[in-house]
């Protein structure tokens, strides 16, 4: 079977065409228009900026995906996401599969972030399974007994880890989207630079202790932002120059964000590597502490924050020396995208009626 997916469920417009490929999935064509560049200036995402966007972009995003290609059926996310949004993508696969007398399938987005997992023509996940959902809007951790039976095991009491990586970002003066560019500058940090400074801030790692498979992260966001507004992060760090503070040489402007000289560069960057390790040990730990509760035969990463590099390798890394097998999507796949969605369109098919309405604030299960 061949199906027709659109993903517009935030910022992302896209369209993919993808077929059944053994116990996978193979993906035909997967287009994805962006409008990262058009929120950047606003420092984050504006709903209806984002819509209007949608409507420019959605048709010529399935005319690209469709061509020489027919299909079977449509299918669509239908939440969670934004309202606008997730109407735009709605009504169009609703308008398509009437007008072409095809089914249409329902997809929930986050559902579809885990099933990303068995995109490709290496080996699917063996279930049961331990996954770990991280995103803007998610962290989550699910038991799949099979490819129906989803149980919600644990996950955050607040703040979701993408969220923080954004709120964060913001604070240290980095561009927006926050999760990519926190990730880069922790990679300017050399080992041998941390080594020697890995001390100088630390900050929390909420519940990491706790048997219990709750996360929480707005107190790490609370810890980074008194952090950067205190004395002491504009102290000297060994090793490096001190900045003429009284001159007007200072880290972070709280209302522009401006990183200034290089002291402050490295401070900034010592802080987000800081940031990186507290929020991987905890989803890391979490992760694993399921393993060993729920003893899956695999462990499978998704979300848009299962693209950051210290979160896969750290897990991974665990993951294998427990000797089970560990799955993470293509980075392409990682992010909002319609392969995704057809993907557990294909999966687990959800036939559904022309009423289909939008659903912003539906479930990881």
């Amino acid at each position: 079977m061949k199906v027709l997916a659109i993903e517009s469920t935030c910022d992302e417009t896209a369209a993919a065409v993808v077929e059944n490929f053994g116990d996978g999935v193979r993906v035909i064509k997967n287009i994805v228009a962006s409008s990262m560049e058009m929120h950047q200036k606003y420092g984050g995402i504006v709903p209806e900026v984002a819509a209007r966007e949608q409507i420019r972009s959605i048709i010529p995003v399935i005319i690209e995906a469709l061509v020489d290609t027919e299909v079977d059926a449509v299918a669509v996310s239908y939440g969670p996401g934004l309202m606008g949004s997730l109407l735009i993508g709605v009504e169009t696969a609703k308008v398509l599969a009437w007008s072409w007398k095809k089914p249409l399938l329902r997809v929930n987005h986050m559902t579809a972030h885990v099933l990303a997992n068995w995109i490709g023509e290496n080996n699917v996940p063996e279930l049961p399974a331990v996954g770990l959902v991280v995103s803007g809007g998610h962290t989550d951790l699910i038991l799949l007994e099979s490819l129906t039976k989803w149980t919600w095991i644990g996950g955050t009491r607040d703040d979701a880890a993408g969220e923080v990586y954004d709120k964060a970002a913001r604070i240290l003066g980095l561009p927006y989207p926050g999760g990519p560019e926190m990730d880069k500058a922790a990679s300017k940090i050399t080992e041998e630079e941390w080594n020697k400074n890995k001390n100088v801030f630390k900050l929390p790692r909420p519940l990491i202790h706790d048997p219990r498979l709750d996360m929480s992260f707005s107190g790490i966001k609370a810890a980074i932002a008194r952090m950067v507004e205190s004395e002491d992060f504009k102290t000297w760090i060994p090793g490096q120059a001190r900045n003429d503070v009284k001159g007007g040489v200072r880290f972070l402007d709280s209302r522009h964000g401006v990183p200034v000289a290089r002291n402050d560069e490295l401070k900034r960057n010592l802080l987000a590597r800081e940031f990186s390790e507290a929020v991987t040990e905890v989803l890391v730990k979490k992760t694993m502490l399921a393993v060993e509760k729920y003893q899956p035969r695999s462990v499978l990463l998704a979300g848009g924050v299962a693209a950051n590099k210290k979160l896969r390798e750290a897990l991974r890394n665990e993951v294998e020396k427990y000797g089970i097998n560990f799955f993470v999507p293509e980075l392409k796949y990682c992010g909002d995208n319609a392969a995704m969605v057809g993907a557990a369109a294909i999966l687990r098919p959800e036939e559904t009626g022309l009423d289909l309405k939008p659903d912003p604030s539906l479930g990881v299960v």
